[in-house]
């Protein structure tokens, strides 16, 4: 378990002896935060907490280990800080969701324009996520709907996409990246699909270029980024894809790095 990130899960408890405004300074649900609770309590073998409908109040173990707690924290947050701080060249690690493809590159040249020293990763949605939340990325331009529970998301960007309309009439598969990137907006996809009048089979594949080598090969269609009213659409269906920029929240995030800026250059990319 990520002992450190629990830890901070039973400070923010212990100081609001409640669960919902604890979650609430942590930007995370209350749910993760009380199950969070119990797998602390479980791991170090103590209840930490009694609970009542009324009220929440340190067992003694959990008052003896609070400020243990604390320094451990703050240790783990000096080494990092520290460790952060040996270069003056901060590279931003930005995670980019797979199907983006064009636009990947797009927002890449958008930062380098911008002297942004940039490590990118290509990652499915709900896996950047993750890695937001145990601090390996700085910032990640996912799909949408996504779970951004304990992080800051920003507005809803939408890329209007086209799919062959000709190649849908003849049955051909659609070819997509897998569901278990992002489930709920990959089933979107597949809803929007149906109210169109499609009920094409779905073909998932991982690498952009293997979609584009399928789609060339005749063996499927997929979506091509554009514009909702590009001159050629009268064989083409639209489908919105929509992304979400998103970053730690501000207590997580790395110092030296201007998340807020970086946020806007990636959104102004995608408009």
């Amino acid at each position: 378990m990520d002992l450190v990130r629990h830890l901070r899960f039973f400070i923010a408890v212990a100081e609001h002896r409640h669960f919902g405004n604890a979650a609430a300074s942590l930007a995370m649900a209350q749910p993760p935060l009380s199950q969070g609770i119990q797998r602390l309590e479980r791991h170090l073998g103590q209840r930490l907490f009694d609970r009542d409908a009324r009220r929440v109040a340190l067992t003694p173990s959990g008052a003896a280990l609070l400020p243990e707690a604390r320094e451990l924290v703050g240790q783990a947050d000096t080494f990092v800080e520290t460790a952060r701080g040996w270069t003056d060249d901060v590279v931003v690690r930005v995670g980019l969701s797979p199907d983006l493809d064009d636009y990947a590159g797009r927002v890449m040249a958008h930062l380098a324009a911008a002297d942004v020293h940039i490590s990118p990763r290509l990652a499915g949605s709900n896996e950047l996520l993750g890695e937001l939340r145990e601090g390996d990325l700085d910032i990640a331009l996912v799909r949408h709907p996504s779970p951004v529970d304990g992080l800051l998301a920003g507005d809803v960007l939408t890329v209007r996409g086209t799919i062959d309309a000709d190649a849908l009439e003849r049955g051909a598969p659609v070819v997509l990246p897998p569901r278990a990137h992002h489930p709920a907006a990959h089933d979107q996809i597949v809803d929007h699909l149906h109210r169109l009048g499609f009920d094409n089979p779905v073909r998932e594949i991982e690498l952009h270029q293997e979609r584009q080598a399928w789609i060339a090969a005749g063996m499927g269609t997929g979506i091509t980024r554009g514009v909702a009213d590009s001159q050629d659409t009268h064989n083409s269906a639209q489908i919105p894809m929509r992304f979400r920029v998103v970053v730690p929240v501000i207590t997580e995030q790395r110092p030296g790095i201007d998340h807020a800026r970086l946020s806007r250059l990636i959104e102004t990319a995608m408009r």
